[in-house]
């Protein structure tokens, strides 16, 4: 049985996977990720810092052992929004070359929306029918319609988290004022999505990312202890940790912009690193 392992160098953590095909489907042996935020500084200066380089290199040597432990036949490293922006991206491969061994592949945000529809669509069985497809990376966001598993229209945004909580969030907790001209900005960017996406009726919305998974858990952690909205519905309580509704999330985003970072590092799901 062939062994491939995945790394992926992202604009906010770098992850890596090993997996078997075993009658052709995936069995994990392994995976590992890092929060390193790799694009804080590109989305500040347009160049990645030495200690961000650092930080992904010791990660990236970490993943290496666990790679030749379990004797991979192939490796695919690819990076993402903050290697596709920074002026140092071809010294930062190097250096990953020098210390790994790997070639890294800085792939484009179609080429990346690709492989999300992969994966979810081999995995998901929710995801054969209509449905979106949402991927909140730090430094980009992918938007997918998907139909029967195949593509319809896809949408690379620069709406990532670590990329705009850099150019619009500076207080803590964050102000109002900015606040606001930062859902101007995803509003703007969003209607320019949607002249190539349309207004798509879908009966499922699929969140993907590390992002996504703190939100859903959050969101169970924190309503629960507050009462029941109106604007709730009635047995929020025993959603399942990865499934939450819009209605939950809403208020948990207001919620959530009111905080100071110590408050949201306190909540389950969330947590200092992604605070």
């Amino acid at each position: 049985m062939p062994t491939f392992a995945a790394i992926d160098i992202g604009s906010n953590s770098v992850r890596v996977k090993i997996a078997t095909v075993h009658q052709h489907r995936l069995k994990t042996l392994h995976e590992d990720r890092e929060v390193v935020r790799l694009g804080e500084s590109v989305f500040q200066t347009g160049v990645i810092s030495p200690e961000a380089m650092a930080n992904t290199i010791k990660a990236l040597k970490r993943f290496q052992k666990a790679v030749q432990l379990h004797v991979a036949d192939k490796v695919r490293v690819v990076a993402t929004s903050a290697m596709r922006d920074a002026r140092n991206a071809a010294a930062f491969n190097a250096w990953v070359k020098s210390a790994t061994g790997w070639d890294v592949e800085v792939i484009s945000g179609l080429e990346e929306g690709r492989l999300i529809h992969l994966g979810i669509v081999t995995h998901e069985p929710g995801a054969k029918g209509r449905c979106l497809m949402i991927d909140l990376g730090g430094g980009s966001c992918e938007v997918i319609l998907s139909d029967r598993g195949r593509i319809k229209e896809m949408v690379s945004l620069p709406l990532g988290a670590v990329r705009l909580q850099q150019e619009f969030l500076h207080g803590d907790p964050p102000a109002k004022q900015d606040v606001a001209r930062l859902k101007q900005f995803i509003d703007r960017e969003l209607h320019r999505a949607e002249r190539k996406l349309g207004t798509p009726r879908v009966a499922l919305v699929i969140a993907t990312s590390g992002t996504a998974a703190a939100l859903a858990e959050a969101s169970l952690a924190i309503m629960t202890k507050v009462p029941v909205r109106k604007t709730m519905p009635k047995g929020f309580v025993r959603l399942k940790p990865n499934i939450a509704r819009t209605e939950i999330l809403r208020p948990l985003a207001d919620r959530l912009a009111k905080m100071s970072n110590v408050q949201r590092a306190s909540i389950p799901g969330i947590g200092p690193k992604r605070s």
